[in-house]
C-alpha cells in the first residue's frame, strides 16, 4: 500500500430541527385558536370555519413563498415537490379507500345509509384550505422535525407517537361512541395518524395527504357525527 492517507466520505448527518419552521408552526396554531375561540365566543363577528380555513392556508401559502425564494430546497424538505412516484400514488390511493371504508362501516353502525349528495364533493373542495395548513404544519414541520430527534429513530416509533398524540388530543370531541365516554374521533384518530405519519416519512409528500383529508374530514362528520 501507498503512504498516502485513505480519505473516506463523511457520514450523512440527520438534518437537525428548522427552528423557523416551528416557530411559525407555533404562530399558525395560535392563529387557528384565536379565530376557532373569536367564533365561538363571539358569534356577531361572524367568524366561520371558511374564514378560519383561508387565513390558515394564506398564512402557510405566504411562508412558503417567502422562505422557497432564498432556500428552493426547502420545498423538497416540506413534501410539496417530491416526486410523486407509483408507490406513493398507490399507497396514497390505497389510505384513502381504506379510510373511507372505515368511515362508511361505522356510518352504518351509527345508523341510516350511507348517500352522498353532491354537495359532499363541493364541501371537500372547499375544506381543502383546511386540510393544507394542518398537513404543512403536522407533516411538513412537525415530522420532519421530531424524525431528527434520536428518540424517535427507528421504523415504528415515530408514527406511533403520532397516532397516540392524534387520539389524546380528540378527547375533547363530543360525538362519543353510544354507552361510552370514547370519542368516536379518538378512536379514528390513531390509526389516521399512524398511517399518515408512516406515510409521509417513506414519500416524503403531503399532496396526497391533504386530499384524503379533504375527503374524508366532510364524511366522518355527514356520516358519523351528526348520527350520534
Amino acid at each position: 500500500m501507498s503512504g498516502e492517507a485513505v480519505t473516506r466520505p463523511p457520514e450523512t448527518e440527520p438534518a437537525g430541527i428548522d427552528w423557523l419552521d416551528v416557530k411559525f408552526a407555533v404562530l399558525l396554531g395560535a392563529v387557528f385558536v384565536a379565530l376557532k375561540a373569536a367564533q365561538r365566543f363571539f358569534p356577531a363577528l361572524h367568524i366561520g370555519l371558511t374564514l378560519t380555513n383561508e387565513t390558515t392556508s394564506l398564512l402557510v401559502l405566504g411562508y412558503i413563498l417567502a422562505r422557497a425564494r432564498r432556500a428552493p430546497e426547502k420545498l423538497d424538505a416540506w413534501g410539496l415537490t417530491t416526486p410523486l412516484t407509483p408507490g406513493a400514488l398507490v399507497s396514497g390511493f390505497v389510505l384513502l379507500v381504506v379510510a373511507v371504508a372505515a368511515l362508511a362501516g361505522l356510518g352504518l353502525r351509527a345508523g341510516g345509509g350511507l348517500d352522498f349528495p353532491p354537495h359532499y364533493a363541493t364541501e371537500m373542495v372547499e375544506y381543502i384550505p383546511g386540510a393544507f395548513p394542518q398537513q404543512f404544519a403536522l407533516c411538513s414541520v412537525g415530522l420532519v422535525s421530531l424524525s431528527a430527534l434520536p428518540v424517535f429513530r427507528g421504523a415504528w416509533r415515530l408514527p406511533l407517537a403520532v397516532g397516540l398524540a392524534f387520539s389524546l388530543a380528540h378527547f375533547w370531541t363530543p360525538a362519543r361512541i353510544p354507552g361510552t365516554l370514547i370519542p368516536v374521533q379518538m378512536v379514528l384518530t390513531f390509526p389516521a395518524g399512524f398511517f399518515a405519519a408512516a406515510y409521509f416519512l417513506r414519500h416524503r409528500t403531503i399532496l396526497p395527504l391533504t386530499l384524503i383529508h379533504a375527503v374524508s374530514y366532510p364524511l366522518l362528520h355527514h356520516w358519523i357525527e351528526t348520527r350520534l
